[in-house]
């Protein structure tokens, strides 16, 4: 199994883009969450770009590409950059989108915007909120981002890491891992400026898609209810609970978690198949 990916750059809206691109196939687009890049798909990309093409880009402002500029740091424009990136690398072609954290949010996003780009969508433990929710999120992410200003970068780490993933994550976790969120410490300043992003009715419309929601047994709160509200607005989708995981679900179940998203895009692209067949 292929697993020295080359590194490409792409100019998007006049910022550079850093991206993995391999396999061939339909088109699985994978979008990072807070504190991760491309590298956060290390252990997916091999296994899925056997059977699709998948293309991993690191959103603006994240590692290995560092900007002057603070500007465009948002889930809609991060959003807008993957349309672009998309029109960019596959055309009119529609992908399928998979989000984690974060980057489920951004995924939404893009489905909400740009919907004639995305052929389906895998949210994994999307970093999204309702209102109860949304104070909680706010408090331990200015906590982490006093420490890592303060200098405290491994503190304010660990209090992120493990807020999301549960206590002793950040600790347990292997040296890639900790290289990489340190490389993105710097995004939790420019974090803290988005509105969040919250659930609401703008999303039933989202419920024309196939959609494939998963999470860890072990994932702290909001994301077990985030998932529960998903499922109530979406009856069609389909919801896969794997444990024991947390909210890094798929670095502690690799095998289970790529399978999961194998299965999705091969029924996705059967449908596909036999409704053009009609």
């Amino acid at each position: 199994m292929k697993t020295d990916f080359s590194l490409n750059e792409i100019l998007i809206n006049d910022t550079p883009y850093a991206y993995i691109d391999e396999g061939k196939g339909p088109t699985l687009l994978l979008i990072h969450g807070s504190l991760c890049d491309y590298r956060y798909w290390k252990a997916q990309i091999p296994q899925i770009a056997q059977h699709f093409r998948v293309i991993a880009p690191s959103l603006r402002h994240y590692a290995p590409i560092t900007l002057d500029s603070k500007e465009g740091f948002s889930v809609a424009q991060h959003a807008e950059d993957m349309s672009e990136l998309l029109k960019q690398l596959v055309g009119t072609e529609t992908v399928h989108v998979l989000g984690h954290s974060r980057g489920g949010a951004v995924a939404l996003q893009l489905a909400l915007k740009h919907d004639y780009q995305v052929e389906s969508l895998i949210l994994a433990d999307p970093g999204i909120r309702n209102e109860e929710e949304l104070s909680a999120s706010i408090a331990f992410k200015q906590e982490a981002l006093r420490l890592i200003q303060d200098g405290q970068i491994d503190a304010g780490l660990t209090l992120f890491i493990d807020s999301v993933s549960g206590k002793g994550t950040y600790q347990r976790m292997v040296k890639w891992f900790k290289d990489m969120v340190r490389e993105n410490a710097h995004t939790l300043s420019l974090q803290r400026f988005e509105p969040p992003f919250l659930i609401c009715e703008d999303l039933r419309v989202l419920q024309n898609f196939r959609i494939t929601l998963i999470g860890g047994s072990d994932s702290p709160a909001p994301f077990p209810n985030i998932i529960k509200c998903l499922q109530d607005m979406w009856p069609q989708a389909k919801t896969h609970i794997l444990s024991p995981a947390s909210h890094g679900m798929n670095l502690s179940l690799p095998s289970e978690f790529n399978q999961i998203v194998i299965d999705h895009l091969q029924y996705c692209e059967e449908q596909k198949r036999l409704e053009l067949g009609r």
